[in-house]
């Protein structure tokens, strides 16, 4: 009998009939341009053969089908598809004298099953059994493997000798032994993977044969893999941190650094630099300052740029004992005013520059400007400001979208921050001797690692602004003799994008021994330009960690992994455990729902008791969980690999999106009635685009929509574009449609604009290459259609370049449109 073929996964039959199960291989399948037969082949234990016949005969099913039910169930584990379309060989059925599940010809019986994971394993092989009669009836002589129409139209040759099946079960009743034998494609599976899925299908048989009353969802396919070692090297003169001590909180363990290294550089930026000694006196400055509206159970919001001021305002506020609330100043107003209204923060601490807008935003919370570095220069060295007592109060609050519309803050306590912190530091071999890049702003996640990583062993902190060019970049990397550098997948292929895949290291990666990726999905392509650009001491982090649980998986990725499908996000760190689950939210082995389980998850969402009940809770032995939204399928070493999203939140450049909060905040404009966004993938960058419905006789103005959207909602939350329809697409359950929905463009109305004078034209060039695409609407969003900072300021230096004008940035962000771009430059030139 066989199992998959190359059908495109969740694809289904021209009539509407079940799709082929689809196994998760280990190459690519573009890449297998022949079939390469092999197989392996596991012998039975005599009681499994006893049971297997004795069972059989007892239900009065031919033994061949309690094996077609088993591998349904196998193949049901790996793809979490109940609907499921496998080849027979009809011989296995229809001749005594042949062996069960003979080596598969030319000619097989496509046969469709339902499987029932709660049903008993022997209900569902008599359904099975059924099924298996009805289809031989139909098609006693098998299908040819010559008629293009076999298997229901999928496969043009589905025999494995012929060429197509992916896999296929066999057992072989020999004088002796009794052997089950799994045939493979070897241009797509390896031989150890086969021998795992063999592995499985004899794991449940022998339960199933053993109890065929239990479910099929409780039959066990394989025990849970064992801690995987982590091999990275580990550099001479490296001492692990000490582990956390009874009581330790954040602030003790900075005490405990700064004292031990005080003339050692902490924290460098644009504004300047502090030694461990320094930043300690000015933050215990700042919290003196807090402390009249301050202290423990408080949220303090801070307000500042990518620099030095946001790392000791940080400290300042941890110090009071107060959870900190960080702002970003490039986000509009009206979301930050959102979100410290929904901390109800009693204080906002800013850079002074940033006093008058502070001011604005406050609304009755005292505001605070504090300069790390006037402070450090015009005040004495105040006495050691006592330390907060409580390492299970809130550390910071940090906002991700919600699906309702509203911004969730995530809140983590200090004890699982130092927790995450120091195994994060262990693995990373982080000390003293280095100096580790805060390339992600405060009120990432991102950087809670890198902050407190360094600042916590000793190292150096270089706070860098990832808004330049690759050059620029580099340099500033290599002058801070950077060895662990952490980024994004984005950020990552703009650092190494114009280097020459061959020609060797460069240079200016000299010193990293590190590079962690992680923030969105990593792949083949970052592996190979990190094996380019890095040198052979240097190892490659791949890696997860939501908000709710910093540091959850790593995987230390190298050549032997180049070939394959996907980059690990690896095996759970020290202190977690992790858990796949089906779509009823129980435990399963091989694709799942991703559930951190372990005393470091997050406390939940502030003020959201709804949200914080649906993805957080605590077992029954006490151990805190969370569910984090993400799929992942195991491999055979027991690496996990991101399979997508189950909920609709998206990851574009490196952000968290919620649709929902898009959606919420297009349905708050007067001229919406209905609004839906979702993810155009056709171009080489995904991008956002939003569908609308008239709340009046008139339809929405489109470029107005926009407009209210970047004054309401950070920009790589800004769609693409937004269409107009007159009714959105439903699906007969009442649900939007959303494979119906047009694509930009389709319709006469969303016509783009397209450029039309030499100078746009030539502009329109330099945005093209710049984003990868083939065309470009004048009045399209550059942010929006695939654009981020970095690429922004590569397309001023093309214009800058190539044009001779020097075009103000901040004039163009405030409408990132060609045409904006054309005005700007007709002006200055």
């Amino acid at each position: 009998m066989h199992g998959t073929d190359p059908g495109g996964h969740g694809r289904e039959h021209p009539d509407g009939d079940a799709a082929g199960p689809w196994l998760a291989t280990d190459r690519h399948r573009f890449n297998a341009r022949e079939h390469t037969p092999d197989s392996v082949t596991r012998t039975l234990t005599p009681d499994t053969v006893r049971r297997l016949a004795e069972g059989s005969t007892a239900a009065d099913v031919p033994g061949p089908v309690t094996l077609l039910t088993a591998w349904t169930a196998v193949l049901h584990r790996h793809t979490q598809q109940r609907d499921l379309l496998i080849g027979l060989d009809p011989a296995s059925f229809t001749d005594a004298a042949a062996p069960a599940g003979n080596t598969p010809d030319a000619a097989t019986v496509p046969l469709r099953v339902r499987l029932r994971p709660d049903a008993a394993f022997a209900d569902e092989r008599a359904r099975i059994h059924t099924a298996v009669t009805e289809a031989l009836a139909r098609d006693p002589g098998g299908t040819p493997a010559t008629d293009p129409r076999a298997v229901a139209g999928r496969a043009p040759a589905p025999s494995l000798r012929h060429g197509t099946w992916d896999v296929a079960l066999t057992l072989d009743s020999g004088p002796v032994h009794t052997h089950l034998t799994l045939h493979y494609n070897a241009s797509l599976f390896t031989r150890a993977t086969a021998q795992w899925i063999l592995g499985h299908c004899a794991t449940l048989l022998t339960a199933a044969v053993a109890t065929p009353g239990t479910p099929v969802r409780e039959l066990p396919v394989q025990d849970e893999p064992a801690p995987a070692p982590w091999r990275l090297p580990v550099p001479d003169g490296y001492r692990p941190p000490e582990p956390a001590r009874r009581g330790e909180g954040l602030v003790d363990r900075f005490r405990r650094t700064a004292a031990a290294h005080p003339a050692r550089l902490a924290v460098t930026g644009p504004q300047g630099s502090l030694t461990y000694a320094e930043l300690d006196r000015v933050s215990d400055t700042v919290a003196r300052r807090l402390r009249r509206t301050a202290g423990p159970g408080d949220r303090v919001a801070l307000l500042y740029g990518h620099d030095v001021g946001a790392v000791a305002a940080i400290w300042a506020v941890l110090k009071t004992g107060a959870a900190y609330v960080p702002l970003d100043p490039r986000q509009p107003d009206g979301r930050l005013t959102r979100l410290l209204t929904d901390a109800d923060c009693t204080t906002l601490v800013c850079d002074p520059a940033l006093a008058d807008r502070a001011g604005s935003l406050a609304r009755g919370a005292r505001t605070v400007p504090a300069d790390p570095f006037d402070i450090a220069v015009t005040s004495p060295a105040p006495p050691e400001a006592p330390t907060p007592g409580d390492p299970d109060a809130p550390a910071y609050l940090l906002h991700t979208s919600g699906s309702t519309g509203r911004p969730k803050a995530v809140v983590q306590s200090h004890a699982n921050v130092l927790a995450h912190t120091l195994a994060y530091a262990d693995r990373l071999r982080i000390g003293p001797r280095d100096h580790i890049p805060l390339l992600a702003r405060y009120t990432f996640d991102a950087a809670v690692m890198d902050l407190y990583a360094a600042l916590l062993t000793g190292a150096t902190l270089h706070v860098e602004d990832p808004v330049a060019t690759a050059p620029e970049l580099r340099e500033r990397l290599r002058r801070a003799a950077t060895t662990v550098l952490h980024t994004t997948p984005t950020l990552f292929r703009h650092l190494v994008g114009d280097l020459p895949e061959e020609g060797g290291p460069d240079p200016a990666f000299a010193s990293v021994r590190a590079v962690v990726l992680g923030g969105e999905e990593a792949g083949q392509h970052d592996l190979r330009r990190f094996l380019a650009a890095f040198g052979r001491n240097a190892a490659l982090v791949n890696g997860l960690g939501p908000t709710e649980c910093t540091l959850i998986a790593q995987y230390l990725a190298g050549a032997t992994d180049l070939g394959g499908t996907a980059l690990p996000v690896g095996h759970p760190v020290e202190g977690i455990s992790l858990r796949l689950l089906d779509e009823e939210g129980r435990g399963t082995e091989l694709l799942g729902e991703l559930e951190v389980r372990g005393e470091r998850v997050a406390h939940g969402y502030w003020n959201e008791p709804d949200a914080t009940a649906a993805a957080f809770g605590t077992g029954a032995d006490g151990t805190r969980h969370y569910r984090t939204g993400d799929l992942a399928r195991r491999r055979a070493d027991g690496a996990l690999v991101f399979a997508g999203r189950k909920d609709r939140q998206i990851k574009l450049r490196g952000h968290r999106i919620e649709p929902g909060e898009i959606e919420a905040a297009l349905r708050s404009h007067p001229t919406v009635a209905e609004a839906v966004v979702a993810v155009d993938t056709r171009a080489p960058a995904p991008r956002l685009v939003g569908y609308v419905t008239p709340a009046t006789g008139f339809p929405p103005d489109t470029g107005e929509l926009l407009a209210y959207l970047a004054r309401t909602l950070p920009d790589h939350a800004v769609p693409w574009r937004i269409v107009a329809l007159d009714r959105l697409p439903l699906g007969p359950t009442g649900k939007v449609d959303r494979a119906r929905l047009p694509a930009p463009g389709e319709l006469p109305s969303d016509a783009a604009a397209a450029p039309t004078t030499p100078l746009e034209r030539t502009v329109a060039q330099l945005w093209c290459r710049v984003l990868g695409t083939d065309s470009a609407d004048l009045h399209g969003n550059f942010m929006a259609a695939g654009g981020d900072s970095v690429r922004l300021l590569t397309l001023l230096g093309d214009v800058r370049r190539e044009l001779d004008a020097e075009v103000p940035l901040l004039e163009f962000l405030a409408a990132p449109t060609i045409d904006t771009l054309v005005k700007l430059i007709e002006r200055e030139t």
